[in-house]
């Protein structure tokens, strides 16, 4: 208990500091003595004092915590800090083996790292990932960054701005040789790299052009037409009908080829994939289709009717039009069309009718606007009674301003558009005043706005979004980058403000090189080659365009172009698909099927719903079949209006036990048509007179009587005197 009992504390007395007694066993009270009565003896340096009574000031201060510091790290073994690189390369390697440097846009971790780095600091000019030390040789080691795969170009000294040079950065990025993530940003460079295999999300501004990475834009491109004919010119004339794409294109060798014909593609899944072609009219005619539109209720078609039969010039105007429904059940997108002959009025000091009727756009108070183009110069013509009489409004009478697109802007009710060759053969932005036409203000792009050539020869097809301009143009003359190509030719995407004034010398406009097209015309230039149009669905920019894939001088396989799709996407969604940003890939096998039980053919429906057999494509023709009966009426078999079938069954007037047939109609026959003739009942006869109407049957009438018997008749037009030719007669009876 004494052991205990001597640890206990003492009562508290007046005066008095409890302490621990002088042997250590236990705790007593002590009296407390002040300085002032310590009779002279101090219990401190007097040094301590005079200290305290001075004031360093701010610099003082400043140089005693740096000297503190110092001494602190002299004997703490902690990583260090430096604001500079001048810092990290003045430190004690044998002490400091680690630093973070904070300089701006260069932070990181850098580690002491023995070795020969002489090599890496020669190419690292920049200091981005190797830092030589002061008081060492780079062949004994080097500060290293520590980093994980990628470069970033901010640690070289880019600012990614889009404004400041970066050449000097980018150059020493890239002379490492190491993959480069631009983390999306815009480097301002004097020339682009020609390889961007080792970069990605970045882009490098030369000029006004943006050379990007595959990544720097989300993008996809695909063939729409995959045949071995020149299928080109969708100029500006793709749209939506609801949600349907359609895209017009024309069929043809050249311009002056006389077997041209105008065909629609269009897509009902978003653009993923595309329908066979649609013929506008089986028969080569030389028209040609340049302005194609819709209202929201009413398709037109501008087409372009030659003097002869070759597409040349002077040209007459024909518009198509046709009323497209909507609803479950009542939607007709594939009704007849109307066509009716146009003229478009002349502008002051232009000559004749347009050479092209390009572009189409739903204007202010119903009216419907296209583009104009003479040898003269450019103008739109404006119709408010559905395109039977036109306004004309001049744009520019320079001789070589032509083919101007337009589109018009409800929320700022004005008319924009483009036009090929300004004053430095580059394009020209134009732009109305409100609802008014005849305000026309132009801004040609300055020289070396596509390179050190300039982009002449080449429509601008566009459309508006969001008070954003998407457009589209290419090269067509073989230029890449600005030198001279028989075969490649550079492409532009461009995203630029709605402007009212100079679009081009706005800083969000922005003219990204999407890359290159085959350009195989050669030095003569291609009218087809990037020629294009623009169509935004949801949140997808759809960019369709021609391609020369081999060109010749003769006609056949020797000319080959198809259309191609680039769609750029402007969102990004969550999801595995979404279709407002995402395009499925078609994957099907076509509309075709297979015969069953080992048959190696091919079925093909002629017609939807119809009851009717398909056409079977397995090596030999096969004729489908109308099962319902074509009546005859005073000698006259009519067939249009009936689809186009290889076999017919003929019935007899009134159900007669015998009926003449002299004459066969057909509004939709072509040069060459093959069709088959018999009775629908034995019991009918149906007598094929020779030579009394537009039937030749080889010298002598031909009686189908039965069931089994068969008359073979080809269409022909010789000088304008069309007969139907018996090719063979067969008496099965």
């Amino acid at each position: 208990m004494a052991d205990i009992n001597q640890w206990q504390l003492p009562r508290n007395e007046a005066d008095k500091l409890l302490g621990w007694r002088s042997d250590g066993k236990g705790m007593e009270n002590k009296d407390w003595v002040s300085p002032a009565d310590l009779d002279g003896k101090q219990d401190h340096s007097v040094n301590l004092d005079e200290l305290a009574a001075v004031d360093p000031g701010t610099a003082g201060k400043s140089i005693l915590a740096l000297q503190l510091a110092s001494d602190v790290r002299d004997y703490l073994d902690v990583p260090t800090q430096v604001a500079t690189r001048t810092e990290l390369k003045a430190l004690n390697t044998t002490k400091d083996t680690v630093a973070y440097l904070r300089e701006s846009n260069r932070q990181g971790l850098f580690k002491w790292t023995t070795g020969d780095y002489s090599t890496q600091i020669a190419a690292d000019a920049q200091e981005g990932v190797y830092v030589k030390a002061d008081a060492i040789a780079s062949s004994a080691g080097a500060w290293v960054r520590s980093y994980k795969d990628e470069l970033d170009p901010l640690w070289f000294g880019a600012a990614g701005d889009g404004t400041t040079d970066d050449s000097t950065a980018i150059t020493g990025a890239i002379a490492l040789g190491v993959d480069i993530n631009g983390f999306g940003r815009t480097y301002k460079v004097s020339s682009a790299t020609s390889d961007f295999t080792v970069i990605k999300n970045a882009a490098f501004k030369v000029g006004s052009i943006t050379h990007i990475s595959r990544d720097f834009l989300r993008a996809d491109t695909a063939k729409i037409t995959d045949g071995l004919l020149y299928t080109a010119w969708t100029e500006d004339k793709c749209y939506l009908v609801g949600d349907q794409i359609r895209v017009w294109v024309n069929e043809k060798e050249s311009h002056p080829d006389g077997t041209g014909r105008i065909v629609l593609y269009f897509s009902d899944d978003n653009g993923a994939s595309f329908s066979h072609g649609e013929y506008l009219d089986l028969a080569a005619s030389g028209r040609t289709l340049w302005c194609a539109g819709f209202t929201g209720s009413t398709e037109y078609l501008i087409v372009r009717v030659p003097s002869g039969s070759t597409d040349v010039p002077p040209y007459t105007y024909e518009r198509w039009s046709r009323t497209i429904t909507f609803g479950a059940g009542t939607g007709e997108f594939n009704g007849a069309w109307t066509v009716t002959a146009i003229t478009f009025p002349t502008p002051s000091g232009f000559t004749g009718q347009p050479v092209m009727v390009i572009s189409f756009t739903a204007g202010h108070s119903n009216s419907i606007v296209v583009g104009t183009s003479y040898g003269e110069g450019a103008a739109v013509a404006r119709s408010t009674d559905g395109g039977a009489t036109w306004t004309s409004f001049i744009i520019g009478t320079d001789t070589d301003l032509e083919e101007p697109t337009v589109k018009y802007d409800s929320s700022t009710q004005r008319y924009y558009g483009f036009c090929r060759n300004g004053g430095s053969g580059n394009p020209v932005y134009w732009h109305s005043g409100v609802d008014d036409l005849s305000s026309i203000s132009r801004y040609t792009a300055p020289v070396g706005t596509f390179g050190a050539s300039a982009m002449t020869d080449s429509p601008v097809p566009f459309q508006i979004r969001n008070g954003r301009v998407h457009a589209f143009s290419s090269y067509r003359n073989g230029t890449l980058e600005g030198a001279a190509s028989d075969e490649l030719t550079s492409a532009y995407y461009m995203d630029m403000p709605l402007h009212v004034g100079n679009i081009w010398t706005q800083s969000t406009t922005k003219i990204y090189r999407l890359g290159t097209i085959p350009h195989r015309e050669g030095a003569a230039g291609s009218s087809a080659c990037g020629v294009g149009s623009v169509v935004i669905v949801d949140d997808k920019v759809h960019l369709f365009y021609g391609m020369e894939e081999r060109t010749g001088t003769t006609s056949g396989l020797n000319r080959i172009a198809n259309i191609y799709q680039t769609v750029i996407f402007l969102a990004d969604r969550n999801g595995m698909f979404d279709f407002r940003n995402d395009l499925v890939a078609n994957r099907s096998a076509g509309p075709l099927r297979r015969m069953v039980g080992g048959k190696s053919g091919f079925l093909s429906y002629t017609s939807d719903a119809s009851g009717d057999y398909p056409g079977i494509l397995s090596g030999r023709p096969n004729f489908a079949l109308r099962n319902s009966a074509v009546t005859i009426a005073g000698g006259v078999l009519t067939l249009s209006g009936l689809g186009r079938y290889g076999h017919y069954l003929v019935d007899t007037e009134a159900a007669a036990a015998t009926d003449d047939l002299d004459t066969i109609t057909d509004a939709d026959a072509k040069m060459g048509d093959v069709i088959i003739l018999s009775t629908s009942t034995s019991g009918r006869d149906v007598v094929v007179k020779n030579g009394t109407g537009n039937i030749l049957c080889g010298g002598a009438d031909k009686t189908l009587s039965t069931a089994r018997d068969r008359i073979v008749l080809q269409f022909t037009n010789f000088g304008g005197t069309a007969a139907w030719s018996m090719l063979d007669f067969g008496d099965n009876s």
